[in-house]
């Protein structure tokens, strides 16, 4: 470069000044005179003519800027340039026959313009210089005839340029960010159509990374980078990789011609002009002051430049204009200020902070483009990133109106800017391996990150300046491990360089640094890396700094303190199963281990335990966000049931006689802690009872105090609640009744609110509660034996149906005197069910087992029996059923059946005058008889009756004896005649008596006998009359047209009947619900891939078999259960359970659970249905398109009939690759989708399940896996579960999932009501309308 000027000083040089500034005026006038005008003809038309001009405007470009000549100077070569673009006539003949070779020598006389001279920064002068640079823009663009030699003119002189104005030590300039744009866009259209050589790529990068110390510089490099890249991820990935979206000006600076090896030989080559940012900390980088101050913001940027392409080639292409806010030409407050009033309005203050974007989706799957799902509006989320349209639209705004795509940068915040993050979306499968990438980027993000350290340690400035810079340099390294496939293996040197990096990041507790790698960390514990585990300790000590801390002060200003807790919540969430899970396996002290200590052993992962659980306690009472609350109860739940489980016995292999021998537990240890002796208590309790009742009573305690306001919050903590209830450990009763008297009073509160307070929302939570409730008594049946507890709940109950207590305060109001006014009839409705869960056998629900035979609609029971319905409510069967043998007891027998809201049930009575205690009936009706000796035959015995015994005519009387007086005193005078009367009979009847002998024969005595017992009763009409159901005001009409008598007939005769009665048979008296399970193996991708793995055990792995067993129990589609898994299962991997002829079933008193394993022949019914579909729809063209879909085939399949009726569908998917989640063909799967539904798929929900290394399970939810009352519970998306709480938390997922679907519906009543409105409609069409005395009637018939 230094020959670039030789022989271009014009020989005016060698006369006095005013003789040169004479002769280049004279010169230049005329010629710069006829620029305009297009008919002028030049005055040059010779060759020397036109070089010794040229020596004279070489000569007027050196004169003072503020004069016309220099202008005119400039006017003149930027007008023979355009000569390789079009023919001018003002054009000299010799340059427009050789353009290339004159302006090779322009470029060289132009280059004096930049030279430094006085008054450089004169607004003539700067103006002059641009357009310059614009012509060689344009020259560039849009000529097409520029030789191989013109192009590296062109480079040259805009390398010479660009080295003078931004080298150091020259400050930055108003040119800078021009110049630079200029070069480098110039540079892209020279790799496209002249591809520079290699020398002049060397020269490039030795000058570029002496310019590094400017703003526009690191700016204008990154827009480049970013251009490139999205034309080369397409080349590398395919179309189907998520698009790099830019903004338009900087997709536009790579030309559209550039194609092939050039865009990935220019895009290496760009990448490395920089070089290493972290150069720029060495004392060489820049000799200004002002430079100083701006190098760490400079690094910063090169640092976020690293990461957004580090986003890319993650296939995380999402980009947020708050990414780029800081690079406008404000101080860093400004642009605080501004990009915090574009905040959307979330009903909290917060500071707008870009590391929001970068965590991971809580309860729903966000989309990566396009629509945005619905989000909850009773607690904050995270707000969704602006589309890109907008984006560059702002972009265009910010440019300033003219044909040069370029921003002015030239300053940036001194300080550490507010850090930024690429929204967290899931990494796409097609990524490059992570080896690849640290390749790339790995030197320079690993010396980052840890510039502080080694080498980087004697810099003579603050390492809190370089703090920004460095904390992305971590997050992104995190962001690249943490994006590991599952089956990649990385290389143990940068595992350990990693781990370094974490662990000295961990240690110095810088908070930008912290908070970056807290926010990018989320996932680092569940991606199956080698040896992370080691980082448990620090991973805690820096969580109960962050958790444990109300205030936040620290991080202040970097993040807002809600997204820092939600992402330490979420490795939390990973770190919980841990201990338990490893136990006795020893750790070693991360810092020990990095001083190099050769004893650094800190103890084993089991002695984290309590600090882990005291850490979540500790955070659950400080937390204030209701998301983050959600978060911490879901993580509640699972450690707790996983401890419980953990120091569980082995199951024992009759699971009644387990539940009999916990119920006899429970009730001894209630006599225990009921009786006299209140002090006493268990000797020992275990951890997982004393965590228990730590937990219940903090929720407790929170639900009735600080909790109670916030309905998001109240929901979640009643299904973990209601959760912990199940949850088998030995605690007092008392801690137990605590729980239910807590619901308690928060029914009572909720209930209390004033009118105005009342909402859905308010009824959804009263509802839940009571749910909860119900749950806490039907698991703790023994709480009913405390009178108080009985006492209190029935209150309850009473609040929920009629809407007020009758024992308020010391007055007590009869329930005849109340007017019902519940809170709503959904709250009296749940209530009623809460009564009828008491009324019901405890612990016991609905018997599913009872048939046709059993429940008596075959056509013989359904001639013989009777149909009664009782208070408008219940229905009552009864039947007499015949004796089986000749010899059996004679005695009254009856068969009842009550169908009611809560169920049916059945009894077989038989009435006995005496206890059946073995003794023979008749023998206790008919007295014994004495045997009479041969002697004393044909005598006649006297006998005395006794109307007394004989010790009362000894006993003496006392004044006692006449408190009742003879009748004599005491009746009436009219009365007299008939004791008279009454006295002379019974005199009369003692002389015949007396009489011994009639016509001188014995007086043969005959024996008192009691008549024999019928054999053929009316049975219905003793069994009405005993319970006192049959009276005539119960069967008197009360004459108002919408009431029933108390008991009422129906007529069994009408048609339809019995297909009425097993339709309410076939009414689930529980909340039923359905979920499918898939496995997905490696690599799948299609449904018949997937369906068919199940039909071979040698096709899917040993886990899942143990998952399916631990979600329920075989049952027999049409039959009954308790088959045993491993009878039913066979050869078969699961697909035995695809419905056609078994399921398998969770069921306890208030839900029941149908789980189905679709297999390849339950696809092929549904392709065969849709096809007679489609073709029965070809072929009858007159009908209407409704009536030929196959959905009402598809649904009569056994397999899927109970899906469609459930409230929510929930598809379970086991997947071996983490990564082949995002190609689950869920579209396919659906069969609503298949049939052509137009049913919304929003209440759809996947639970993807991934086992890990560890043993331990990862959770992804996807679909609408929230509602407006917040996050369902207790799975999350990001949790880590262990095997022993996988099927439990599963379950309850399912069940909370279903009962959240049917609070936020109208159409989705609770199966009571159900069952309660088929009841009124059969009571309405089958009633008999018969007189009373036919009714009387029909009871005494036989």
């Amino acid at each position: 470069m230094d020959q670039f000027l030789k022989g271009q000083v014009s020989v005016l040089s060698s006369f006095p000044p005013s003789v040169g500034r004479d002769v280049a005026v004279a010169v230049v006038k005329p010629l710069a005179a006829g620029l305009g005008n297009p008919g002028t003809r030049s005055l040059l038309r010779t060759d020397w003519q036109v070089k010794w001009t040229m020596e004279v405007l070489c000569y007027g470009l050196t004169l003072p800027s503020n004069r016309d000549t220099v202008k005119l100077c400039v006017d003149v070569y930027t007008d023979w340039m355009m000569a390789l673009v079009s023919q001018k006539s003002s054009t000299p003949p010799p340059i427009s026959r050789d353009p290339n070779l004159y302006v090779q020598r322009i470029l060289r006389h132009l280059y004096i313009l930049f030279l430094p001279r006085s008054g450089q920064v004169s607004p003539v002068y700067l103006s002059l210089c641009q357009q310059v640079l614009s012509s060689v823009q344009s020259l560039a663009r849009e000529s097409s005839v520029i030789s191989s030699e013109t192009w590296q003119a062109l480079l040259h002189f805009l390398l010479r340029v660009n080295h003078t104005l931004l080298a150091p030590p020259t400050p930055a300039g108003g040119l800078s960010d021009l110049s630079v744009a200029v070069l480098l866009e110039v540079w892209l259209l020279a790799c496209s159509r002249c591809f520079p050589c290699r020398s002049l790529w060397q020269t490039f990068r030795q000058m570029f990374s002496s310019w590094r110390h400017q703003p526009a510089v690191v700016e204008q490099w990154s827009r480049v980078a970013a251009g490139l890249t999205s034309r080369l991820l397409p080349q590398m990935f395919g179309p189907s990789f998520p698009p790099f979206k830019v903004p338009d000006e900087d997709a536009s600076l790579v030309p559209p011609d550039m194609e092939g090896e050039r865009i990935s030989h220019t895009w290496f080559k760009f990448l490395h002009l920089f070089s290493n940012p972290v150069d720029l900390i060495g004392p060489a980088a820049g000799s200004s002051l002002d430079e100083d101050v701006q190098l760490p913001g400079i690094f910063f940027r090169a640092m976020r430049s690293v990461s957004e392409l580090v986003d890319a080639f993650l296939g995380v292409t999402e980009r947020t204009s708050e990414q780029t806010e800081h690079l406008l030409p404000n101080t860093e407050l400004g642009a605080r200020s501004q990009s915090g009033d574009r905040l959307p309005s979330q009903g909290f203050s917060v500071s707008r902070s870009p590391f929001r974007d970068r965590l991971p989706s809580y309860g729903f799957s966000r989309p990566r483009s396009g629509s945005a799902p619905p989000s909850p509006v009773n607690f904050p989320t995270t707000p969704e990133a602006p589309p890109i349209k907008s984006f560059s639209s702002s972009c265009k705004q910010q440019t300033p109106s003219s044909p040069n795509h370029w921003k002015s940068s030239s300053r940036l915040p001194s300080s550490c800017p507010p850090l930024s993050s690429a929204p967290q979306c899931p990494a796409h499968p097609l990524r490059c391996n992570m080896d690849s990438l640290l390749h790339l980027f790995g030197s320079w993000l690993f010396e980052a990150a840890l510039i502080t350290s080694g080498k980087r340690a004697d810099v003579t400035v603050m390492s809190d300046r370089w703090a920004a810079g460095r904390a992305e340099a971590c997050g992104t390294l995190c962001r690249i491990f943490t994006c590991k496939k599952t089956a990649e293996n990385i290389q143990s040197v940068y595992l350990s360089r990693f781990y370094l990096v974490l662990l000295r990041s961990l240690q110095d507790a810088c908070p930008p640094v912290l908070v970056s790698v807290l926010l990018n960390s989320t996932r680092l514990f569940c991606c199956d890396l080698r040896g992370v585990n080691l980082l448990l300790p620090s991973f805690v000590s820096v969580l109960e700094t962050v958790l444990l801390d109300r205030d936040l002060i620290r991080f202040k200003g970097l993040v807002s303190p809600v997204d820092l807790r939600r992402s330490s919540i979420f490795i939390l969430l990973s770190l919980m199963p841990l201990p338990v899970q490893l136990g006795p396996a020893q750790i070693q002290n991360s810092v020990d281990l990095m001083m190099g200590c050769e004893d650094a052993t800190a103890g084993d992962f089991l002695s984290f335990k309590p600090r882990l659980c005291s850490l979540l306690i500790g955070a659950l009472q400080i937390e204030t966000d209701t998301c983050n609350i959600q978060l911490l109860l879901a993580a509640m739940l699972n450690v707790v049931h996983d401890s419980a489980a953990a120091e569980a016995p082995p199951p024992s292999p009759d699971p009644g006689q387990s539940r009999r021998s916990d119920y006899r537990n429970q009730e001894v240890q209630f006599r225990a802690t009921s009786g006299t002796s209140r002090t006493s208590t268990p000797t020992t309790q275990s951890e997982a009872a004393v965590l228990w009742v730590h937990v219940v009573r903090l929720l407790t305690q929170r639900l009735t105090s600080q909790w109670r306001n916030d309905p998001a919050v109240c929901l979640s903590a009643l299904e973990v609640l209601g959760g912990l209830a199940k949850v088998e450990v030995q605690v007092e009763a008392s801690e137990r009744r605590r729980a239910v008297g807590s619901v308690c009073t928060y029914i009572v509160f909720q209930c209390g609110r004033p009118p105005p307070l009342h909402s859905r929302d308010l009824h959804s939570i009263i509802v839940a509660a009571f749910c909860c409730l119900n749950t806490w008594l039907t698991q703790n049946p023994v709480l009913l034996h405390q009178q108080e507890c009985l006492l209190e709940v029935l209150e309850i109950v009473e609040l929920g149906i009629s809407g007020s207590r009758s024992r308020q305060d010391q007055n007590v109001v009869w329930k005849d005197d109340k007017d019902l006014n519940p809170a709503s009839l959904r709250v009296k409705e749940a209530a009623e069910a809460t009564l009828s869960c008491i009324m019901q056998v405890s612990g016991v629900g609905p018997d599913p087992s009872l048939r046709d035979n059993a429940l008596m609609l075959d056509d013989s029971s359904l001639k013989r029996s009777r149909y009664f319905v009782l208070e408008g409510s219940v229905i009552l069967a009864t039947l007499e059923p015949t004796p089986d043998q000749p010899d059996q007891e004679p005695s009254p027998s009856l068969l009842v059946i009550l169908r009611g809201p809560s169920g049916h049930h059945s009894w077989t009575l038989q009435l006995h005058l005496l206890p059946k205690d073995g003794r023979d009936i008749q023998a206790a009706l008919v007295p014994r008889q004495p045997r009479i000796s041969a002697e004393d035959a044909g005598r006649r015995r006297s006998i005395n009756h006794q109307l007394v015994p004989e010790s009362m005519e000894r006993v003496p009387s006392v004044g006692a004896d006449q408190s009742i007086p003879p009748l004599i005193r005491t009746g009436p005078a009219e009365d007299q005649q008939q004791l008279d009367h009454l006295r002379v009979t019974l005199k009369t009847q003692q002389e015949i008596e007396a009489q011994p002998r009639l016509s001188g024969h014995l007086v043969a005595m005959a024996t008192c006998r009691p008549p024999t017992p019928v054999s053929c009763f009316q049975v219905t009409r003793l069994f009405l009359s005993h319970l006192g159901l049959l009276t005539p005001e119960s069967v008197k009409d009360p004459g108002v047209n919408s009431m029933q008598p108390s008991l009422l007939s129906l007529d069994p005769s009408l048609p339809g009947f019995s297909d009425s009665l097993r339709r309410l048979d076939q009414l689930p008296s529980r909340n039923s619900d359905c979920a499918f399970v898939f496995y997905m193996r490696a690599g799948q991708k299609t449904p018949r891939e997937i369906l068919g793995n199940v039909d071979k055990k040698t096709s899917i792995s040993g886990p899942f078999l143990d998952f399916l067993s631990s979600l329920g129990c075989p049952e027999e589609v049409g039959g009954a259960s308790g088959s045993e898994l491993g009878d039913v299962l066979g050869d078969s991997g699961g697909g035995v359970f695809d419905g056609r002829r078994f399921v398998l079933k969770f069921a306890d008193a208030l839900t029941e659970i149908t789980f189905i394993v679709p297999s390849s022949h339950t696809y092929t019914d549904w392709l065969k249905s849709y096809e007679e579909a489609e073709h029965a729809t070809a072929s009858s063209s007159n009908q209407k398109r409704a009536e030929t879909r196959p959905s009402e085939d598809i649904r009569s399949c056994q397999s899927v009939s109970s899906f469609f009726r459930s409230d929510s569908k929930l598809l379970i998917v086991w997947v071996e690759l983490f990564e082949d989640i995002e190609k689950f063909p869920l579209t396919d799967l659906l069969l609503e989708t298949r049939a052509q539904i137009e049913t919304g798929s929003s209440n759809i929900q996947l639970i993807f399940i991934h086992p890990l290394k560890t043993g331990l399970f990862r959770i992804c939810f996807h679909g609408n896996a929230s509602t407006k009352l917040g996050l369902v519970v207790p799975l999350v998306n990001g949790m880590v579960t262990s095997r022993r709480s996988l099927g439990f938390l599963l379950t309850e997922m399912a069940s909370n999932c279903s009962r959240r679907c049917r609070l936020d519906s109208d159409s989705a009543p609770p199966p009571q009501v159900r069952r309660k409105h088929l009841i009124n409609d059969i009571i309405l069409y089958y009633k008999s309308r018969c007189s009373e005395p036919a009714f009387y009637t029909a009871l005494f018939q036989l």
